[in-house]
């Protein structure tokens, strides 16, 4: 199946997602590879700044909400990626690719889905349940947002939440057709609603 064709945009977000080969475990203790991701944002936003609204890394795969101001995604992931890789390669001693293709990614054009969207990546910890809550994920940006920790690049927040009622928020659940809209998205270049 042939790429779909990159929609550049330096004023609108996108969903990016990458999951590594066969969907196994990435090769190295997760609290490493969040060290190693870090180092990967910090070089590759020093070629290609963007502005990053959350990340949230998971066993096997990585979710990310990011603006690109130069509409250069494409040239962002690639040194993103290929850093990361490269990495967990010559860390872990292997040899194999460690993506299983390349990342996925849908430019938003919806208020209602940034925020689904948001919500869904923070809450991808909960529904794999690792924890109860979306703040207690030690491998997300949100520890920087609520000050339990440091990211590499500055966080972009678009919501600002920082208090007891935005958490309540940030943990309501999804309902199941949203969390597969955002996730059929992925396919698309484009979703401006939800229920398309």
């Amino acid at each position: 199946m042939p790429r779909k064709p990159l929609i550049r945009s330096e004023n609108l977000p996108y969903h990016v997602t990458s999951r590594s080969h066969n969907k196994d475990q990435f090769p190295l203790p997760i609290k490493r590879v969040w060290v190693l991701a870090n180092q990967c944002f910090a070089e590759a936003n020093e070629i290609y700044p963007i502005n990053l609204i959350s990340f949230v890394l998971m066993t096997n795969h990585y979710h990310m909400l990011l603006y690109t101001p130069a509409g250069n995604l494409d040239q962002f992931m690639y040194e993103f990626n290929k850093r990361f890789a490269m990495k967990l390669r010559a860390e872990a001693g292997g040899i194999n690719q460690v993506f299983g293709g390349r990342y996925k990614w849908c430019l938003i054009q919806s208020q209602q889905y940034l925020a689904n969207c948001y919500r869904y990546i923070y809450q991808n910890p909960v529904r794999a349940g690792m924890v109860e809550r979306c703040e207690e994920y030690p491998f997300s940006t949100i520890k920087n947002l609520l000050g339990r920790g440091t990211f590499a690049i500055p966080i972009h927040d678009k919501f600002g939440f920082k208090d007891e009622f935005g958490l309540g928020w940030l943990n309501e659940v999804i309902k199941d057709n949203e969390i597969t809209s955002l996730r059929k998205s992925l396919a698309r270049s484009v979703l401006v609603k939800m229920d398309e």
